[in-house]
């Protein structure tokens, strides 16, 4: 209790037990002008200043309690962060980085690790670091999984097309011989030399969206976590984490508190 109102307590407590026995009188005496006049106004002024501070001390009391249960669930939170970033860690290894932040974990994986230069399809290595942390994020029920998509600010350079692809490129010109003759051959001219690049994705935007829901449904379908709590993000080349591209160049799995969705 605090000093002073342990003090306003004693000083009120005194007052009326004062006033108690100066109100008393011999028997057979005849009452004075002072009974006259009923209760002393200073009595009634005390009484309520002693009911404030009882009810102040009481929400004192209240809000210390809360502010200990708090304390408590932080500290809880952060030893379940603290032992889920060191299990995390074990399992990504030297692939990436595992930080926790205001409540959030976030598993930074590098693109190359993953996926092939410029594309969206998993490595077999990407695969098997994608198998271990879905091992470990599936016993994790209570939080949602954002799978961040990340590029550098380097265009997207036109590839030559894949085996499988080129097939379809001959047969495609074989069916072109019987299309109409280019006016420029015709005329003995030179005509252009086909075009048999590819571009699966025209920007950074693009090739983020792909890679995240790659690792999205890897995550679903092979490492079976629970899709209501997964969710892709693309964001291109606009949030970068450093100034070297090859760190810019990431998936960022991160991990919130499960949102608590009321029924409709």
């Amino acid at each position: 209790m605090p000093n002073k109102q342990l003090r306003a307590v004693v000083a009120i407590a005194a007052f009326m037990a004062g006033s108690a026995c100066g109100a008393q009188q011999p028997a057979g005496s005849a009452p004075g002008p002072a009974a006259d006049r009923g209760p002393d106004p200073r009595v009634q002024g005390l009484e309520e200043e002693l009911g404030t501070t009882k009810r102040e001390l009481e929400a004192l009391k209240f809000e210390s309690e809360q502010l200990r249960k708090s304390e408590t669930e932080l500290k809880v939170k952060a030893d379940e962060a603290e032992a889920l970033q060191k299990k995390l860690t074990e399992v990504v290894g030297k692939f990436g980085d595992v930080t926790t932040e205001d409540g959030m974990v976030r598993v930074e994986l590098i693109d190359k690790i993953l996926f092939p230069v410029g594309e969206a399809d998993l490595t077999d290595n990407g695969r098997e670091v994608l198998a271990q942390v879905g091992a470990a994020l599936k016993d994790i029920e209570d939080k949602q999984v954002w799978v961040q998509g990340h590029t550098d600010d380097s265009p997207i350079v036109i590839r030559k097309p894949k085996k499988g692809e080129e097939a379809k490129a001959k047969k495609g010109d074989k069916n072109a011989k019987d299309a109409k003759v280019d006016p420029k051959a015709a005329k003995g001219e030179a005509p252009p030399e086909p075009n048999d690049a590819v571009l699966p994705f025209v920007t950074n935007w693009e090739l983020s969206a792909a890679r995240a829901l790659t690792v999205v449904h890897y995550l679903q379908d092979e490492a079976k976590i629970d899709p209501s709590r997964l969710a892709a993000v693309a964001f291109g080349q606009y949030r970068p984490s450093s100034k070297s591209k090859a760190k810019n160049r990431r998936i960022e799995i991160v991990l919130y508190p499960r949102a608590k969705l009321a029924p409709k």
